[in-house]
């Protein structure tokens, strides 16, 4: 088959493309985040994944064999936060980050995270759930990142002549491994 504009905006207008503010945060390691908390998360990351190459010389040549998975961003996951008036969501993480390890004592909950301190992404479609304007976003696939723990909180920049922009801080998460979970049907994709 040919493909030419025709074409493209055929399959485009059947399949649409997914846009980067349909997503939500909704679990944050064992951060006790209420859930209008999540609101705030300005801007996250669709982990990632990888087949570690093997390679085997053999006479000159090296065969790539595949290997075991790795995930490798998983000792810098980051997440955008939009700071809320009282500053809240900035002090659960520090308190998070405290209770790990506290350099006030040298002691610390620093134990390997635990299976139900989880990252959540939930990827959302444009549909509502309950029709046009009622409702929350139709959820399409799940991203569970496990054994997760803050691992570092940014810096907050402060300007006297700023003109009032909303301010931002990042942090940065740790991970063990991601599960993906499908919501609602996808397309049939052919067998491996």
């Amino acid at each position: 088959m040919a493909y030419n504009i025709k074409e493209f905006y055929r399959v485009a207008r059947s399949r649409d493309f997914a846009r980067q503010f349909q997503f939500r945060l909704t679990q944050l390691g064992d951060v006790p985040l209420p859930s209008d908390f999540l609101i705030y998360v300005e801007a996250a990351t669709l982990p990632g994944k990888q087949i570690n190459n093997v390679q085997v010389p053999f006479m000159g040549l090296n065969f790539n064999i595949p290997g075991t998975e790795s995930f490798p961003n998983s000792s810098g996951y980051s997440v955008t936060f939009r700071c809320d008036q009282d500053y809240n969501i900035r002090r659960l993480l520090e308190e998070y980050m405290e209770f790990t390890f506290s350099h006030k004592n040298s002691t610390g909950n620093y134990n390997t995270p635990s299976a139900g301190s989880i990252i959540e992404l939930e990827l959302t479609g444009k549909t509502m759930a309950g029709g046009p304007g009622g409702g929350e976003p139709i959820e399409i696939r799940k991203y569970r990142m496990y054994g997760a723990y803050v691992q570092s909180i940014g810096d907050i920049n402060y300007s006297a002549g700023d003109t009032g922009a909303i301010v931002t801080f990042p942090a940065v998460l740790a991970y063990q491994f991601w599960e993906a979970e499908q919501i609602n049907s996808e397309p049939t994709l052919p067998n491996f």
